[in-house]
């Protein structure tokens, strides 16, 4: 499927707040709300629009401290380092990337201490072979993709 430009402006309307009124997209956009109902459905029947989610403010979950691990594995055990790692609570994100590490991990706890819990649990699956905790001061911008 080929978007156009409205397509495009309608994401961009739903990724700032994705409980944006059709009604309120079409006005914004100049459009119906039957055609921005139309262009959603087509988007989610071909897959581009992959859900509706919320975005929670991390700190009011506990994890103050957030930050990315680069892992290196085992070759061949990447996968089952993945499927640990998606089991646990304090991983937010897991990317398999290409360069000198395998996986980048988005992490988050509530302390130091806990984010160092955090890191010996990571360093003690089977197969990981190194880890790097890069942690997080500030945010200046994150959104999903």
């Amino acid at each position: 499927m080929k978007l156009d430009e409205i397509d495009y402006k309608i994401l961009e309307i739903l990724r700032r707040d994705a409980r944006t009124p059709f009604t309120e997209v079409g006005r914004d956009l100049g459009i119906s709300d039957a055609t921005v109902h139309v262009r959603m459905k087509r988007m989610m029947d071909e897959g581009i629009i992959k859900r509706y989610t919320i975005e929670v403010a991390e700190k009011a979950l506990g994890r103050n401290v957030c930050g990315f691990v680069l892992i290196n594995v085992k070759p061949g055990s990447l996968e089952e380092a993945a499927n640990q790692l998606v089991e646990n609570e304090k991983v937010s994100g897991i990317y398999e990337i290409h360069g000198p590490n395998d996986l980048l991990v988005k992490v988050g706890a509530g302390d130091l201490d806990e984010m160092r819990d955090l890191m010996l649990k990571i360093r003690g699956i089977p197969n990981v072979t190194t880890s790097e905790l890069i942690t997080v001061y500030k945010v200046w911008k994150e959104r999903n993709a």
